[in-house]
C-alpha cells in the first residue's frame, strides 16, 4: 500500500492541473456556500420558519455539501485527467514492465481517487464546521445533521467511479473530458423528457441523477411540501437508503467494468 501511494503521488506532484483545480475548489467552495445561503434567505424565505439559519448547525451541513457538490464535475475532470495520463504517457504499461502486477497498478488508481475524495470531503467538513461555529447561536451541536458529510463522501466516490469508467473506456484525455461533461447534459435532457412522459421514477434511478440527489437542495423538503399543498403533485424522489443503495450499485458497476477492461486490455 505504501509503495503504491509513493508511486502515485510522485507522479501527481508534477501535475499542474491537479494544483490548479484543488486551488480553485479551495477558494470558490466557501464563497459558493455563502452565496447559496444568501440566495435562500433573501429569495426563498417564504418557505422557511423565521428562526431558520442556513449557516448555523445543523442546516450548514446541507448547505455546505450541496454547494460543494457543484464542484464534483470539476473534480471528476481531474480524475479523468489523472487516469487518461496513464495512457498518454504509458506509465501504466511501464509499471507492469517494471514488475508491478496489473492488479496493484489498478489499485493504485483507486487509492488516488479515494484520497481525492477524502481530501475534498475533509475540506468541506472543515468549511462547514467553521461557518457553523461562527453562526450558531442555539444549543445545536456540530454533530446534528453531520450525516450529510458522509453522503457527500459517497457522492464524490460515485462521480469518481464514473470518471474512471469514462477515462478507461475512451483513453484519450480531451475526448474523455468532453464525454464526461456531455453525459450530465444528455442525461438531464433525457430525464426531463421522459419525466414529462410520465416516467419520473425511471429518471430517479438514472446514475448521475441518483448521485446528485445524495446532496439535495437544502430546503427541498419545504419546497415539495409547499408545492404539494398548492397542486397536490409530488415529484418522485427516492428514499435516502434506497438512493444510497442505487448509487453504490452504480459505483461498483463503473469500477468493476473499468477494472476488468484494464485487466483484459493490451496496455
Amino acid at each position: 500500500m505504501k509503495q503504491l501511494l509513493t508511486i502515485e503521488f510522485i507522479k501527481l506532484r508534477k501535475l499542474k492541473s491537479l494544483q490548479i483545480i484543488f486551488l480553485i475548489y479551495a477558494i470558490i467552495s466557501p464563497i459558493t456556500i455563502y452565496a447559496i445561503s444568501t440566495f435562500i434567505t433573501k429569495f426563498m424565505s417564504f418557505f422557511l420558519p423565521k428562526d431558520w439559519s442556513p449557516l448555523a448547525f445543523p442546516e450548514i451541513w446541507n448547505v455546505a455539501t450541496y454547494s460543494a457538490s457543484y464542484f464534483n464535475v470539476l473534480m471528476g475532470i481531474l480524475a479523468v485527467i489523472v487516469i487518461s495520463n496513464e495512457y498518454t504517457y504509458k506509465t501504466l504499461r511501464q509499471h507492469v514492465i517494471d514488475g508491478l502486477s496489473i492488479k496493484k497498478a489498478i489499485l493504485g488508481k483507486f487509492i488516488v481517487l479515494l484520497s481525492f475524495s477524502m481530501i475534498i470531503t475533509l475540506y468541506t467538513f472543515l468549511t462547514g464546521l467553521i461557518f457553523g461555529l461562527v453562526n450558531t447561536t442555539t444549543d445545536a451541536t456540530f454533530m446534528t445533521g453531520i450525516d450529510s458529510v458522509g453522503l457527500y463522501f459517497i457522492q464524490t466516490m460515485c462521480y469518481f467511479s464514473f470518471a474512471f469508467f469514462v477515462a478507461v473506456m475512451l483513453k484519450r484525455t480531451a475526448v474523455s473530458i468532453a464525454l464526461f461533461i456531455l453525459s450530465f447534459i444528455t442525461e438531464t435532457i433525457i430525464g426531463i423528457s421522459i419525466s414529462y412522459g410520465g416516467f419520473q421514477t425511471l429518471y430517479a434511478y438514472m446514475p448521475l441523477n441518483a448521485f446528485s440527489k445524495l446532496t439535495p437542495f437544502p430546503i427541498l423538503k419545504e419546497m415539495i411540501a409547499a408545492g404539494q399543498e398548492r397542486s397536490g403533485n409530488v415529484p418522485v424522489i427516492l428514499d435516502t437508503p434506497i438512493n444510497i443503495a442505487v448509487c453504490l450499485v452504480y459505483m461498483l458497476l463503473f469500477f468493476m467494468i473499468a477494472y476488468f477492461t484494464l485487466k483484459k486490455r493490451d496496455l
